[in-house]
């Protein structure tokens, strides 16, 4: 920006402007001060809490009007004193501008503003995170950054995972992957509310479509494993009975493969990638800042104890059914475990080393549900495709019939699987349930 646009005069009412109250007003002035020192938009804009499309916007409004910018001061009339004669003379007694004159001091912003404000960032091209070892949380980050530097670590370990997931020779490359979308997405509710929706609703759709691709491919990945872990236990003779459903999945994981290259070779992909780069790499962008009349919590010192309880709470909510449970109850119960755990790890770093107990003892429990729930899906869908085989059975000559006990005899295994894993799980819960674990806990959060 030419420096004929911030002469002495400018610089002085830019100053004054910073000063502002109204939060928007206060930035605005601070990026054209920043620009003023002849910084560039990268930082003028991290400076002032604006993303770089919004900077750049207010850097050109600023070379065209000047300091018309902003709003005009609106002059404070003289309080009147004289009891006899309240109402000057030609002054309006309506209800507005008497609430314009009580709240004048914290220049509540127009509608025309506040739209402005939401207005989403349009996306830079930046170099995407390399791998590192934690997110850099701190007691006294706000909610916002904390969830920004939590989706940068995570997002770099998504992207780290994609070439080998693209390869398809080590599962648990595709695993990885979608672990960490998941917490992603686990990430986007804790620190949610720290953000505009519109901002990042573009970005949990990206998340669980990307998901869904991955949880498709490593379902059947589980799956398969699991039945060739059986067959191999089996003698060899009876080894090649288990086939016709191992050949199935097959050609649906491969199916699944396809769709899955299909998605990440989309320009929706690279978008969503772009959008989250930028989001994960850009401070300030998308954050919803708290009312200047009433404030509320937003610190992670000071929100992270309530969110790690809050998910406490809904766990311990099950232990009255838990004698009586369903399958169903169970699988929502392990989905309760997974986002308790997930809080404690997002804010490990600033809490006690009480959590690296705590969340081995949640890993525990949540891998216990996390095997019920496969086993009870698999029994689902060996029953599924025999339903279907002995139709396609049916139309063969007799001659060339399968016989359906090797597949049957897995089924019956699959269901002695569920159901140790369910008659054993209260033994599980126990460590959570416990005086210990409480403590764990306590002393964790203690250290905020």
């Amino acid at each position: 920006m030419s420096e004929n646009f911030f002469d002495p005069e400018k610089i002085v009412e830019l100053e004054h402007y910073a000063e502002s109250k109204n939060v928007r007003i206060q930035r605005r002035a601070r990026l054209l001060l920043s620009y003023a020192t002849g910084k560039p938009t990268r930082v003028a804009a991290a400076e002032a809490g604006l993303s770089r499309g919004r900077a750049r916007y207010w850097k050109r409004q600023f070379q065209l009007k000047g300091l018309a910018v902003f709003p005009t001061p609106t002059s404070h009339p003289k309080v009147n004193t004289d009891l006899s004669n309240p109402v000057p003379s030609g002054a309006s007694t309506s209800l507005m501008s008497i609430e314009a004159e009580l709240f004048h001091p914290l220049e509540i912003p127009s509608l025309s503003s506040e739209i402005e404000a939401v207005q989403e960032p349009v996306p830079e091209t930046l170099p995407f995170p390399q791998l590192f070892k934690q997110p850099g949380l701190l007691p006294t980050d706000s909610m916002a950054e904390a969830g920004r530097k939590t989706m940068l670590f995570h997002f770099a370990e998504m992207l780290s995972r994609e070439p080998e997931t693209r390869l398809g020779e080590n599962i648990e490359a595709l695993h990885d992957m979608r672990v960490a979308t998941r917490r992603l997405r686990a990430a986007f509710k804790i620190f949610g509310d720290a953000f505009r929706p519109k901002i990042i609703k573009p970005l949990l759709k990206g998340l669980r479509g990307t998901g869904r691709c991955l949880g498709r491919v490593r379902d059947l990945d589980v799956l398969i494993e699991r039945a060739r872990s059986y067959q191999a236990s089996l003698p060899a003779s009876d080894q090649p009975g288990l086939n016709p459903i191992l050949d199935t999945w097959m050609k649906d994981r491969e199916v699944g493969r396809f769709d899955m290259f299909r998605h990440f070779d989309s320009p929706e992909y690279l978008d969503f990638k772009n959008r989250l780069n930028y989001f994960s790499q850009s401070p300030g962008v998308g954050v919803r800042h708290p009312s200047l009349v009433i404030p509320t919590p937003s610190l992670v010192r000071d929100v992270a104890p309530v969110l790690i309880y809050t998910r406490l709470v809904n766990v311990r909510s099950f232990e009255p059914i838990l004698g009586n449970a369903s399958l169903e109850q169970l699988h929502a119960l392990r989905i309760e475990f997974k986002q308790l755990r997930y809080a404690v790890e997002f804010f490990r770093e600033v809490l006690s080393p009480e959590a690296k107990k705590i969340i081995n003892t949640l890993k525990v429990i949540q891998d216990h549900l996390g095997n019920l729930n496969d086993t009870r899906i698999t029994c689902q869908l060996i029953t599924a495709f025999l339903e279907n085989w002995e139709a396609l059975q049916s139309r063969l000559p007799m001659g060339e019939r399968q016989n359906p006990e090797p597949i049957v005899s897995y089924l019956a295994a699959m269901h002695a699987e569920r159901h140790h894993l369910m008659v054993t799980f209260q033994d599980t819960w126990k460590s959570f349930d416990s005086p210990e674990f409480r403590q764990s806990m306590a002393l964790a959060i203690a250290a905020l």
